[in-house]
């Protein structure tokens, strides 16, 4: 009996502390579940907060690209296909401006150029496809007859004209007309021939093209003091005219020839092998990349004028050397000078402008009084036009090189030691 109570005791003692035991299990897992799930639950809100806060970030960022990504300046190219005359210059020139676009267009962020091409077909319906396909600008025009009627026809709608044309008869404050290079050079040419001492000329001009020639050969008149001896007009029968070379190359001091670069090579070459000693002055029309090689070293030491900063002598100039390691393009300098400014002054408007509307790029280029380019800020007059200073280029070894014109010794040196030999002839 003892022993059976004594056993009872004993087995209670068991079970309740296999109870109490359990029971502490229990809480203990309560406990641990608990804790387990307000971790859980912390890290949801962390995890959600981080998602939230990712969200907004990438949301912020493709805002802010968005507003910054750049927007597009359509621009019309205008070719003269009636260009009869083929000076090479026309179409290097605007060949130039696409180039520069491309540049500008790599180094900006803001914007981007983006070239159309129309014809002279039918100015007025191309200046209306210019006007529905939201150009801001049209670009073209080296001919003054052709520049003067996509003037007239681009202010009808309301849209700047960005001419290669030089003259005075777009030099008007009214016309909505823009330009990089308004000087044919005929006078800085003229008074170079006056520091060489220059005191009669003759004068060999082609059939086309009639306002530029008479204007460049009125400018270089302007400074000599004295009209041509004679002049002569080499298109047709081109055998028959160079027979006359000697004839009115005699008993005169200087030739000029006012001509496209292929005739210009030919009265070149011509002019050298009869008259060796003759200096020759030539219009910017003759500066190409074809010049060289049409007139072979016979073409040595003919001087041409042009507006185009030192800067430009160097051969690792940003664009220059952007246009070599691209397109291992041809056109000289010179040419690609032109086409660059022209980009410089649209470029300067736009971002004055601060947007591609037409109207405001039209008020912010009538606004211009300075544009950045090659050579600092470079001044614009009343007209529209930029002033770059002018200056006396000599061709030899195939490159027109810059010469010091105001220095008659220097400028007779130059002469002589470009001209081809006589041996060479």
């Amino acid at each position: 009996m003892i022993f059976t109570r004594r056993k009872y005791w004993y087995n209670l003692r068991v079970v309740r502390y296999i109870f109490v035991t359990y029971r502490k299990s229990r809480l203990l897992e309560l406990s641990d579940l608990k804790r387990n799930v307000a971790l859980e639950g912390c890290f949801v809100k962390k995890s959600v907060w981080k998602i939230a806060v990712s969200a907004v970030t990438i949301i912020f960022i493709a805002g802010f690209l968005y507003a910054r990504r750049p927007f597009t300046v359509p621009v019309t190219l205008f070719y003269d296909e009636r260009d009869l005359a083929g000076a090479v210059v026309s179409k290097q020139a605007l060949q130039s401006v696409v180039l520069a676009m491309e540049f500008f267009n790599s180094r900006s962020s803001e914007f981007r150029f983006l070239p159309f091409r129309e014809t002279d077909q039918d100015i007025y319906e191309s200046i209306e496809h210019a006007a529905a396909r939201g150009s801001v600008a049209i670009v073209g025009g080296i001919n003054a007859p052709f520049a003067s009627l996509l003037a007239d026809s681009s202010r009808r709608h309301g849209i700047p004209f960005l001419s290669l044309a030089s003259g005075t008869s777009l030099a008007r404050a009214d016309d909505f007309v823009f330009r990089a290079r308004p000087r044919s050079g005929g006078k800085e040419l003229g008074l170079a021939a006056k520091h060489l001492g220059v005191s009669s000329y003759s004068v060999v001009v082609s059939g086309f093209a009639a306002s530029h020639v008479q204007e460049f050969i009125r400018d270089f008149e302007s400074q000599l003091g004295v009209p041509p001896r004679r002049t002569m007009v080499f298109s047709g029968n081109l055998n028959k005219h160079i027979e006359d070379f000697e004839r009115i190359g005699k008993g005169v001091d200087a030739m000029l020839l006012v001509l496209p670069d292929w005739l210009a090579a030919v009265a070149m070459r011509e002019l050298r092998l009869r008259l060796p000693d003759l200096p020759v002055f030539a219009s910017n029309w003759a500066v190409s990349h074809r010049t060289h090689l049409l007139a072979g070293s016979l073409g040595e030491g003919v001087v041409t004028a042009s507006f185009t900063h030192p800067g430009w002598d160097d051969q690792e100039h940003d664009f220059l050397r952007f246009v070599e390691e691209t397109y291992a393009s041809p056109i000289p300098p010179l040419i690609l000078a032109m086409g660059y400014d022209t980009v410089a002054m649209l470029d300067e408007a736009i971002r004055n402008a601060g947007s591609s509307d037409r109207r405001a790029i039209g008020d912010a280029l009538a606004g211009l009084t300075s544009v950045r380019t090659t050579g600092g800020e470079i001044p614009v007059d009343e007209n529209g036009d930029l002033q770059h200073a002018g200056a006396v280029f000599i061709l030899r070894s195939g490159r027109w090189v810059r010469i010091s014109d105001d220095d008659p010794d220097s400028l007779r040196r130059a002469l002589t030691s470009s001209r081809p030999r006589r041996e060479e002839l």
